[in-house]
């Protein structure tokens, strides 16, 4: 057993959920940043626990021929990427093996044929939360993404993941701060990129003066930025130019669609990922004009309007209210007559004596939490002949699977896995479930 500080070799035969090598020494599992699978490192131990030790591969001993070099100079310190050190075709394969294993684990059949969804892997990310803070004795104000593991900021002058829109003045957003009278009150910046326009929101914990609303202004029409500001919750976040401030939007071009959200809605951070899904889940399910759809967690209408295309009638449910009122917009806005939405809690208890009517299909997409109380409803109240599942958690995605499949009644008979956030080890996957005969 190595000492606790005392760094030693390792062969690395495993790769972790979270793109961690793992390897075991004298029985105890270790979980190595940096590493990947077949390599032989040298280990600096970090920290050790009850059952398993964390450490850091210091020195690449016998290199991977997956390994290369990544495109950031502040991977391996930024929390934004964790994959860049793997080659990309790799990635998508990591983690649909992640997919894969996380259902087998619960007891559920995967269906053969995966499908794999790939885009561009860089420059996608469309929405961001920037960090900001002032350390005197780094320099001055940092703007960046969190460390990893930690809640210091990465200083970054530039971000290959980020969409190029913001990625051209993020060496800019620290020297801006650093202006204003409060450069220490200035937490963080939300990035919001649309078809029409990037906004920048700059959430700010102490008033902002006519001035800096000024230096704001500027650099927005300097740099052909929308600026908002943000005093408090997101519903605070307001233009700095209401006036000449357009409302942003994305296109889903097979449909014929444009989305329209605020600055702090909910967006699929990759544009070209969530196109590609919702053309899948659309014909997946393959409505026709005599189909009743139920969507559940339809945000803004991103899966509701597509299906009210072909389908004669969608109902999309969402807990957010403004959300609600801003599908309800788009689809008036598109001229989709065909939809409604309505706000209804989907995690609470009374979930179980909600009885939504009569629906031919189903389409399911809820955060990491997943949708286990909701989908035992719509499997006893409902009982859609085919449910498509959206998930961004195969460990969420699992446990439900196991449910329609199981005491649900269905069968899973198609699984795709796709590339929402190339770099990373979050992993977004659709699956296709039909009415056992």
């Amino acid at each position: 057993m190595p000492r606790s500080r005392e760094p030693f070799e390792a062969r690395i035969d495993g790769f972790s959920h979270d793109g961690r090598g793992v390897t075991r020494v004298d029985g105890k599992v270790w979980f190595i940043e940096g590493a990947l699978p077949g390599e032989k490192v040298v280990v600096r131990p970090i920290r050790g626990k009850r059952t398993y030790s964390l450490g850091v591969a210091e020195v690449i001993l016998d290199s991977s021929a997956s390994r290369v070099t990544p495109h950031c100079a502040a991977f391996g310190v930024c929390g934004g990427c964790a994959l860049q050190h793997l080659e990309y075709p790799k990635q998508l394969s990591f983690k649909k093996t992640n997919v894969v294993e996380n259902l087998e684990g619960a007891g559920v059949t995967v269906p053969e044929g995966i499908l794999e969804l790939q885009a561009r892997p860089w420059a996608y990310r469309r929405r961001a939360r920037l960090g900001a803070r002032m350390v005197p004795k780094k320099g001055g104000v940092l703007v960046g993404f969190r460390e990893r593991r930690k809640s210091f900021i990465t200083p970054l002058a530039s971000c290959p993941v980020i969409h190029q829109s913001v990625d051209r003045v993020l060496g800019k957003i620290a020297g801006l701060i650093s202006q204003l009278t409060i450069p220490d009150r200035i937490p963080q910046i939300e990035v919001a990129a649309g078809e029409n326009g990037t906004a920048l929101v700059f959430r700010h914990l102490s008033p902002l003066t006519e001035g800096d609303r000024r230096m704001l202004r500027e650099f927005g029409a300097e740099e052909q930025l929308l600026i908002y500001t943000q005093e408090k919750g997101p519903e605070t976040a307001v233009p700095l130019n209401p006036d000449a401030t357009p409302e942003l939007f994305y296109t889903l071009k097979a449909f014929d669609l444009d989305i329209s959200f605020s600055v702090t809605h909910f967006i699929q951070v990759n544009g070209a990922i969530n196109e590609l899904i919702v053309e899948l889940a659309v014909d997946w399910l393959a409505p026709d004009k005599d189909s009743q759809v139920l969507d559940l967690f339809c945000g803004l209408g991103n899966f509701s309007l597509a299906l009210a295309r072909r389908a004669g009638r969608v109902l999309g449910i969402e807990g957010d209210s403004s959300l609600v009122e801003k599908a309800k917009d788009n689809a008036a806005a598109n001229g989709v007559a065909n939809a409604e939405f309505q706000a209804r809690d989907l995690f609470s208890d009374a979930i179980a004596d909600w009885n939504p009517g009569t629906f031919s299909h189903a389409l399911v997409d809820p955060p990491r939490s997943g949708a286990i109380e909701a989908l035992k409803t719509i499997c006893t109240k409902v009982a859609p002949n085919a449910l498509v599942y959206v998930s961004c958690n195969p460990a969420t995605l699992a446990r439900d699977a196991a449910y329609l499949t199981g005491p649900g009644g269905y069968q899973l008979i198609k699984l795709a896995v796709a590339d929402m956030f190339p770099h990373t080890t979050h992993v977004e996957s659709a699956a296709l479930f039909v009415r056992s005969a």
